[in-house]
């Protein structure tokens, strides 16, 4: 029988988690915020009241088999100073899907169908919420895309409204999982986002599932600026309550990370001895693109961790 796997994050992390466990024998789900206020998915949202698809979108095409000029198609976006400018095809998409269907859950269903996308991707509420950011520098700030702004960087994440009730069908996944793994991404705006839904975090304590959080390989802007490994495990415990991770991915590849990354640097590793998990350091850094995981050398390395 195939392991059930749920990713929980947001869309560029988990899309690169997806892309490389795509094709190895397993049941994958993702489970995605819906806080994303910013670009096409947040004039969308403001628009026609949808939740945001960006992240949707990016996973769906990671988990297609689809062929590639359909994935493209998803992927293009529209240039211009015309109304679709900014837009990408796939978030239309979904958008007009949701609106035939009549049901957000139900057009990524038909759109994951349409793609042949192995897996299931759940919003983990179905509430529309925004982030609310306490800064180091006092300010309240409104809004993920907002909160990157400010350069003071966060003391406290929550979210607006303040109670968030958790999709049921998320809740299901994770009692049924056997392996939950918790990024990457962004780690204030993609990944603790679901953990503040509530039941979230109690139906992951609850789950008989083994827990592995895949620490990023670059910082970023006004989020983790100055964090390390360590950094991010503690952060991650402070908002799941302490949750029992059983492995803790870290990249040890500590490159430069070049142009195309000017505002992050590499994770440093921090003091890793005392955290209560099993680390395991290797190189995953993506060689054309330092600043994001390589798809098959994360998915070996879960994958070594699933067949023990």
């Amino acid at each position: 029988m195939n392991n059930k796997i749920i990713g929980i994050g947001g869309g560029t992390g988990l899309s690169t988690l997806f892309r490389g466990l795509r094709n190895k024998d397993l049941d994958i789900s993702g489970i995605i915020s819906v806080t994303d206020d910013g670009g096409s998915s947040g004039r969308l949202r403001e628009g026609f009241g949808i939740l945001p698809p960006g992240d949707f979108r990016n996973c769906l095409v990671a988990l297609s088999d689809a062929e590639p000029l359909l994935k493209k198609l998803f992927q293009h976006r529209f240039e211009g100073n015309d109304p679709l400018s900014g837009h990408s095809f796939g978030n239309l998409f979904i958008l007009a899907m949701e609106k035939v269907t009549g049901n957000f859950e139900t057009a990524l269903e038909e759109s994951c169908r349409i793609l042949n996308v192995k897996g299931n991707l759940i919003p983990s509420t179905l509430d529309h919420i925004d982030l609310e950011a306490t800064m180091k520098d006092g300010s309240l700030i409104i809004g993920e895309s907002t909160i990157q702004k400010n350069l003071s960087g966060i003391n406290k994440i929550a979210l607006t409204p303040k109670t968030a009730f958790s999709n049921p069908k998320s809740i299901e996944m994770i009692m049924k999982s056997d392996f939950i793994i918790i990024g990457p991404g962004s780690l204030y705006t993609s990944i603790i986002p679901n953990f503040l839904v509530d039941g979230i975090v109690e139906a992951i304590h609850k789950s008989n599932a083994k827990k592995i959080l895949v620490c990023n390989v670059a910082t970023q802007l006004s989020e983790t600026d100055t964090f390390n490994a360590a950094d991010h495990f503690k952060e991650i415990q402070k908002y799941t309550k302490n949750l029992k991770i059983d492995y803790f991915l870290v990249n040890d590849r500590l490159d430069k990370l070049g142009d195309d990354f000017p505002t992050s640097s590499v994770v440093q590793l921090g003091n890793l001895s005392g955290l209560p998990t099993n680390i395991i350091k290797k190189d995953l850094m993506n060689d054309n693109f330092k600043g994001h995981h390589d798809s098959d050398k994360l998915s070996n390395e879960i994958m070594k961790i699933i067949e023990k």
